[in-house]
């Protein structure tokens, strides 16, 4: 294993740091990846977007096929005392790279042959954001939509909360919920959404899924074993103030005392029943 290394200038780490900033981020197409998850993840599955890797001798050393895969990728390997990665990244645990930016794809070809897709409208915090791009991919989710009020998509927040899941997800960002659901549609997905309250009750629809498997009876609610889409909406707002077609609204039972569920977790109960009710034997 050989690094491709070279000194970093001041110069050059300050451009890094200023990636901390959305216009900054915005005006070079350039974001931070921070972490050795979330690298890890970059330069298997994803090495041409990665512009420069930084680390620490120690991380170098716990991480061994971090930087193995640097290796293999030809990227460009910096290595930083301690004190100038606390000033490019106090979350990353001695490993951080700048990537470009990855292109959106397009609609159709997000929905075309999708069987399960997750659409946010506007969550606000990023680590939410983040749970959701992970909560997809480790249900094996084919695409996630984010509505145009949410947190920025390729934030290092969002991304780093995502660990790696970027890379394996495709996602598009500044999607508009009526056109998205309007297209989810012409698709052939059935367009559902997570909610406190809803007309179904998520319990009910698992049950039929699971009769209608064994017993051959046509659910009377949405089949959860049909392509979807799930919208989740707003932390605290949920869906208020948005107006578009969905094919059922969905309600996840509380069964203790808390008010709600966090967004995320109320997603991934969804977004597992229908996974699950879609690879059942």
């Amino acid at each position: 294993m050989k690094l491709r290394t070279k000194e970093a200038s001041r110069s050059q780490l300050q451009r890094a740091q200023r990636l901390h900033r959305r216009e900054q981020r915005s005006r070079h197409g350039q974001t931070l990846v921070e972490g050795p998850q979330a690298v890890r993840e970059l330069l298997a599955c994803a090495p041409g977007l990665a512009r420069d890797l930084y680390v620490t001798e120690e991380a170098i050393e716990r991480h061994g096929d971090v930087a193995e895969l640097a290796s293999a990728a030809g990227v460009w390997t910096h290595v930083l005392a301690a004190q100038d990665m606390r000033d490019l990244s106090a979350d990353a645990q001695g490993v951080v790279a700048v990537i470009s930016t990855p292109e959106a794809p397009g609609l159709n070809s997000l929905l075309g042959e999708a069987s399960l897709v997750v659409a946010t409208l506007d969550i606000a915090d990023p680590g939410n954001l983040g749970t959701i791009i992970r909560t997809a991919d480790a249900a094996g989710a084919d695409a996630v939509a984010v509505g145009k009020a949410s947190a920025e998509l390729y934030s290092p927040k969002v991304m780093r909360s995502a660990a790696g899941s970027h890379f394996h997800v495709p996602c598009v960002a500044g999607v508009e919920a009526s056109e998205l659901a309007a297209r989810a549609r012409e698709a052939g997905l059935r367009v559902l959404t997570a909610e406190g309250t809803g007309e179904w009750e998520l319990p009910v629809l698992i049950r039929e899924a699971a009769e209608a498997k064994i017993l051959g009876a046509a659910p009377s609610g949405p089949d959860l074993r049909r392509r979807a889409l799930w919208f989740v909406g707003n932390e605290a707002r949920g869906f208020a103030g948005y107006d578009f077609d969905v094919d059922a609204r969905v309600a996840v039972p509380l069964y203790g005392k808390a008010e709600s569920l966090n967004v995320s977790t109320a997603l991934a109960v969804c977004v597992y029943a229908s996974a699950m009710a879609q690879r059942a034997d």
